[in-house]
This record gives structure tokens, sequence and C-alpha cells, in this order.
């Protein structure tokens, strides 16, 4: 019994002292923590917080083993406890040369935004054409650094007009929604986009930075360290974080001047698509278009804003008429684009954002050796011949008819192979590619849109609206448009199930002969 107790009790003091040793592991820290849109939500006691600022709080503590005691209050306040040493972090700060001496400032910023005049769209009397229009207007604006760039700004441009301060977001943008404001100052990080209100200009930017309370020097080295070392194992994750939280903001219809001169002169845009290409485009039953390329653009232009852009679409049945389709205006941008930029280039197109992508598959009949290939090619598909010869520039190309055809050349071994869009892999469903062998590739297929060369104004806002609707959009649709590649018949059923169908029928028919017999030698008896 003693040994028991001796065993219990060094498993508990062990467990104490790992308990203990992980509580010295981490460091509690005070973090300022004020609601501002999209930048940081959440700023209440058991309230789910989310944005960038966030996000960027919780990425650090990886680094340092911080845990975060947030503290709640509007930007002033939490700036002032932040000068008096109450809270040890508060994001968000511009540099400023006075502010030197009493906040901390890390060697590295935690990003850049711009400082942009919101209005309302249906007010006309105010222009971005002509400044003069702000003489007299209420201008709304969060109480800091920011209007000493916005008096820059009216000073410059000789506009007198009445600047209201305001301690937070919420009041700010209800006096702006209750029309007791003309203008709102909004920045391109901290506001949500919004409908009936319009980006008048942008009158300056800045870098930002996590500050930290001047008496903790030692909490500013950690800080400086954490930032260096994910500058390092994650060079592009401010940036990731940005697209992340880019759609929701009101930079999202921050449209530059070009875009806006395009927008003014088109009420229609003209789509051109490849036929015979599910689940990107395609033409359905009634010779209308179906596929992705149906969803993006209406998606896409309302996601803007813009609501009255109407929108046709024309059918070509190989890439290569597509391609001479945008190049001689007959449309104005074409879907989908990809085999990489060099290509594009050749053929007097800008390439997009990419808007979707995919693995490509590699389709043989057989074991395959890479110095032996012969690869059948869709000649309509100058797209997957782009590709093979980027990734297989010894490889001899057959050119067939449609991505069927070379499926069937591969299983007559005519050809060692062809590849096949990840995203279009459902056609292999067809029973007879069954003994196909697939191997996915290194190199992932992406697909854009095309614009012509020379055509920059639309490219822009087009990879704006891609940026809005976010990366997943597109994969999720394809997958429902991938399964009208091909559909899972009563034959194939019946095929892929004939030993067990007949081990039923002759089960069936052994029961009913047993039971005829059964009844027939009843009755003699």
């Amino acid at each position: 019994m003693n040994i028991k107790k001796v065993f219990i009790f060094s498993v508990l003091f062990l467990l104490s002292l790992s308990l203990l040793f992980a509580e010295k592991n981490y460091q509690t820290v005070r973090v300022g923590y004020y609601e501002n849109e999209v930048f940081q939500e959440g700023a209440a006691k058991s309230t789910v917080k989310a944005g960038y600022a966030y996000e960027y709080y919780q990425k650090l503590a990886e680094y340092t083993g911080w845990r975060y005691e947030y503290v709640y209050g509007s930007y002033k306040d939490l700036y002032n406890m932040l000068l008096e040493g109450k809270i040890d972090f508060l994001a968000g700060l511009a540099w400023k040369k006075e502010r030197e001496g009493l906040i901390g400032y890390p060697s590295l910023s935690m990003g850049t935004e711009s400082f942009y005049l919101l209005k309302h769209s249906s007010d006309t009397s105010i222009t971005e054409e002509d400044y003069s229009s702000l003489n007299g207007k209420v201008i709304g604006i969060l109480d800091s650094s920011i209007l000493e760039e916005l008096n820059e700004f009216l000073t410059l441009h000789h506009i007198t007009a009445s600047v209201v301060n305001y301690p937070d977001y919420k009041k700010l943008f209800e006096a702006f929604n209750n029309n007791i404001l003309d203008i709102v100052v909004a920045e391109s990080d901290g506001t949500y986009g919004r409908d009936n209100v319009e980006v008048l200009c942008e009158f300056g930017n800045s870098e930002y930075y996590l500050c930290v309370n001047i008496k903790r020097q030692d909490l500013l080295s950690q800080l400086d360290m954490a930032q260096m070392l994910l500058n390092k194992d994650e060079p592009n994750f401010l940036n990731a974080l940005h697209a992340k939280f880019f759609p929701f903001s009101v930079s999202s219809r921050a449209f530059s001047d070009a875009e806006k001169e395009w927008i003014a002169s088109h009420k229609n845009l003209k789509v051109g698509y490849l036929n015979n290409y599910l689940p990107y485009s395609d033409m359905d039953e009634t010779k209308n278009v179906t596929g992705i390329v149906k969803e993006l653009f209406p998606e896409i232009f309302n996601r803007l804003g813009i609501k009255d852009m109407e929108i046709s679409y024309t059918a070509y049945n190989s890439y290569s008429q597509m391609i001479s389709a945008v190049t001689l205006g007959e449309v104005d941008v074409i879907f989908p684009v990809g085999g990489g930029i060099y290509y594009s280039e050749e053929n007097g197109i800008y390439q997009s954002n990419v808007v979707c992508t995919s693995p490509t598959e590699l389709v043989y009949n057989s074991n395959y050796e890479k110095e032996k290939t012969i690869f059948a090619v869709n000649k309509n598909n100058t797209m997957q011949y782009y590709y093979i010869l980027a990734s297989f520039p010894e490889a001899q190309i057959i050119f067939y008819d449609s991505i069927e055809d070379c499926l069937n050349a591969v299983l007559s071994k005519k050809v060692t192979c062809t590849t096949i869009n990840g995203l279009r892999n459902e056609l292999l469903r067809n029973r007879k590619y069954r003994n196909l062998k697939i191997k996915q590739l290194e190199k992932y297929d992406d697909r854009c849109f095309g614009i012509k060369v020379g055509n920059e104004s639309l490219l822009r806002l087009l990879n704006r609206g891609i940026n809005v609707i976010g990366s997943t959009y597109a994969q999720n649709l394809a997958y429902t448009y991938s399964k009208k590649l091909y559909s899972y018949s009563a034959g194939d059923y019946l095929i892929d199930n004939i030993v067990f169908i007949i081990i039923i029928i002759l089960i069936f028919g052994v029961l009913v002969l047993f039971l005829y017999k059964n009844k027939k030698s009843n009755k003699q008896q």
C-alpha cells in the first residue's frame, strides 16, 4: 500500500511541476482593443473576435508565447492608456515624430493603408473632378492622427469644410447614415464596403504599427524578434492577410480613374467562352451559356456595386478562335485562358489574376516512361498543348478532335498518354476508361480571364473583382458543374454489378424451383 501511495504522490507531484512549468512558458500582455470594422472586431467581453489585427496578434503569439488580456475602449482612451502604461500594446498607429519617446515603435510595420473620402452615392453635388465641390460640406472623421492628413489635403486644395471628430467608428457611421455628415473619412483596412456609398478619392496613406508601452522595452524586443522571424518564415504573410480581408473593405470599391472611365463608357460586357469545356464553360441544350463563366461576371459586378452592367456571351468551338475574337475586338474578355503568360503575350492578350486553379492529371494505359512519350492533345484546346510543351518539351504530340478522342487513343494504345484538367476528371467515370491509370502532375494549371493588350482599364477592374469574390468562389462552383460531365447511367449500374445481379437471379430461380417442387410434392400426397 505504501508503495502505491508513493507512486500516486509522485505522479501528482510531477503533474503539478509540469503545470507550473507550462504556466511559466507564456506571458500575459495587455492589449488595447477598440472596435474597428475589418481591422479588429468584437471589442467586448465574451464577444467573438475577428479581423486583420486580431489574426496578426494570434500569429505573433506563435513566436512569443504571449497570452492576451484584452482591454476595451475607444481609440482615444486606449491611446492615453498606452501613454500612461496601463496597457502594453495598441495596434494601428502611424509613425509620428512627436510620438517618439512617448511610445515604442517596432522595426517593422504591421501593414500599409490608404485614407479615403466617402460620399453618399445619391449626392451629385460632390464630384472628384472638382474639389471645390467640398466647400461648405460637413466631414466626419475618427479622432486620430488621420486628422492631420485630412487637414493637409484640405489646405492643399483650398477647401473650406466643417470637420467633426468622433470617438469611434460606430458613432461616425451612424452620423453619416443619418445624413448628419456629407462625407466620412475611412481607412482602407478599417471600413466595410457599403452599397449607396461611393469612394470619392484617396487623400493619403501610411504604414501602421503595433505599438508598445515605452516602459516595456522587453516586450518591444520580443516583438521585434517575432516580426523578424515571421518575415523570414512567411514573407508573404501580410500580403495574404490583406488579401483575406480586402474583399470586405471599402478599398475593394476604390476604383481608379481608368476603371471609373471604363464603367462610365460601357453598359455591356461582351464575353467569349470556350464551348464543350465544363465546368468552366459550355453551351446547354437551349444554346445558352452554362458553367462557371455564367456565374462569374454577374457576381463580380454585383460585389463591386455595379448594378446596371449587361452581360452577353458568345461561344467558340476552339481556343484559337476565342483568342482571335478578343484580339479583333469582337468580345471584351474571354474565359478560360491558361497555359502560362508567355503564350498569352505571344497571342496579344493580358492574363488576369487567377480565377481558379487545379492539378493536371496524366492519363496513361500501361507503364509510363517520361522519355518515350507520345501525347494525344485536343486540337481545340491549345491550353493543353501549351501545358505539355512546357512540362514535356521532348514529347511527341498527335492532335485529336476532342478530349474523348484523346482518351480513346490512349485506351487503344495509339499514344502513350494524354492529360486532363483536374476539374474535368469526371470524364473518367465513364466505365470504358476505368482501366486507365492516373498520375497527378506537380505543376498546377491556372485558369484566368483574357483581355486584349491595351485594354488595361478592364483588366484592372476584373482583377479587382477576382480579389473581391475570393479564391474559393470559382472552385466551389466548379464541383457543381463538374458533375454534368458524366452521369452514371442505369446501364453502368447493371454492368458494374452484373455478377451480383446474376447471383440474385440464380438464387431467386432456385428458390422458385424449390417452392414449385415442394408444392407439387404436397399435392401428390
